[in-house]
């Protein structure tokens, strides 16, 4: 009974012919590797450049939060004292707009403040010497909105075309809400702290109100009315508050895909948005893996010629094996008729000695 042979015949046949024996142990699992190495390490970039975006959108989110925060707890210091509670309920202007013009000298940033009464009729009003005529109700919201502690934005004035956003505080006597104290707060120095952030290499941070309009953008606008971007993607996504990561595409002529970090600031439900283009995210990653590629390709090139200088000895010695091989057999042939011939002569007869 023969033997088995250890090495499969699979094995033995693609020994044989050197190209596809390369070709199917070396070439084709190097490239799915390759391959592999290349999504796995592009989506874990992208994982980082996502946290990236979250961090910074959430750097935003604070500053704005923490600034608007600020002007509502200088409206609260001056509405829970009761001098200026006792003047709302006399309705005594010159009371409320001495307190009023101590509100606009603690922030630069307010122009504006106003007292209302719970019927929402003005009762007295201050402003700085660079405030414009009165555009508090511009907004097109209700004065006395408790859902919206801010404002949606809208114009300081029709000739500057300055954005400003109304910051609301109730005034109570006891559990009776008896007016609102609401302060006009210049975005101004909100946009100069978003321009201040970097997202490299072509990432930027926007920010939205409640009602999708461009609070602060980097990008310089047109003078006019806010810019509406509620269609826009990261602006239009429903989310249940925290912050969220979400791709997308946009783009008029050349349409390009998006990764951008959502958060949303409660309780005024305004959106801080920090995007940035996909292609300029990966550019980093792929300028790498082009750098890699050079060196496996200049790698392979040596290979390639140590391959073919193998393969090339390979064919010769399986040659020269096959030649070994015919001159055995034929060697063997000429003994075995040696040994007939030989035969012949010792019996001539071709039969028994007697």
């Amino acid at each position: 009974m023969a033997r088995p042979s250890a090495i499969p015949q699979w094995f033995l046949s693609l020994y044989r012919r050197p190209a596809a024996f390369l070709l199917t142990l070396v070439v084709i699992p190097l490239v799915v590797v390759c391959v592999w190495l290349y999504v796995a390490n592009e989506r874990q970039w992208r994982a980082r450049e996502g946290e990236d975006l979250l961090v910074a959108a959430r750097l935003a989110s604070r500053i704005v939060q923490d600034e608007l925060a600020r002007v509502r707890e200088m409206e609260e210091a001056v509405a829970v004292r009761p001098a200026f509670v006792e003047a709302v309920r006399r309705g005594d202007r010159a009371d409320l707009k001495t307190s009023l013009e101590l509100l606009l000298a603690a922030t630069s940033m307010i122009d504006r403040a106003t007292v209302l009464d719970a019927k929402g009729h003005v009762l007295a009003e201050a402003a700085t010497l660079q405030a414009p005529r009165s555009t508090l109700h511009a907004s097109g919201s209700t004065p006395l909105s408790w859902d919206h502690p801010v404002s949606g934005v809208y114009l300081r004035d029709q000739t500057s075309g300055e954005k400003v956003v109304g910051v609301s505080s109730p005034i109570r006597d006891g559990d009776r809400v008896v007016g609102l104290l609401q302060a006009q707060y210049r975005l101004e120095e909100l946009s100069r702290w978003m321009g201040k952030l970097r997202i490299e290499p072509a990432g930027f941070v926007y920010v939205t109100d409640h009602r999708g309009h461009l609070v602060a953008y980097p990008f310089q606008l047109l003078p006019g009315a806010p810019k509406d971007v509620s269609s826009w993607a990261p602006v239009s996504v429903p989310l249940s508050g925290g912050s969220h990561l979400i791709r997308f595409q946009h783009g008029r002529r050349q349409v390009r895909a998006w990764t951008a970090a959502v958060v949303e600031i409660e309780p005024f439900g305004w959106r801080v948005i920090a995007q940035q283009p996909d292609a300029a995210m990966l550019k980093p990653f792929r300028r790498l893996v082009w750098s890699f590629a050079f060196l496996i390709g200049f790698l392979a090139c040596i290979l390639s010629w140590l391959i073919i200088r193998w393969a090339s000895l390979h064919q010769a010695t399986l040659r020269l094996l096959a030649q070994q091989a015919k001159l055995l057999k034929l060697s063997q042939q000429r003994q075995t008729r040696a040994l007939l011939r030989r035969g012949r002569r010792g019996h001539p007869g071709g039969g028994d000695a007697p």
